[in-house]
């Protein structure tokens, strides 16, 4: 891990669709990787740095969760594979970040 690097919480890579709402926007997308705390959402369309979105996505066993996140950094990749936003969760439900908790450990057993 970089001596920058600041998340507290483990990031897995995961590929799953994610639906998110920013101003009059609504975009469906898929995230590259996610942590307890946030995740990164691949997307050409870059919210402002500091704004927050609305992320709507299935994980495990819980179908639909709903959440607010704030978007920490956004990346112009070279490819539209590694353009995207890392957005930080706000308010997540306990249940959710269970299911978020869980996902990680059986992607990391494997």
């Amino acid at each position: 891990m970089p001596k920058d690097e600041r998340r507290i919480n483990k990031r897995v890579a995961t590929k799953f669709e994610i639906s998110y709402l920013h101003e009059s926007d609504y975009l469906i997308s898929f995230t590259k990787n996610i942590s307890a705390d946030g995740m990164f959402v691949e997307t050409e369309k870059l919210p402002e740095l500091g704004s927050t979105i609305k992320l709507v996505f299935t994980i495990g066993k819980l179908n639909k969760i709903e959440t607010n996140a704030k978007v920490m950094w956004v990346n112009k990749g070279a490819s539209p594979k590694d353009t995207g936003m890392g957005v930080k969760f706000l308010n997540l439900p306990a249940k959710a970040k269970d299911a978020i908790l869980k996902e990680i450990n059986v992607v990391a057993i494997l």
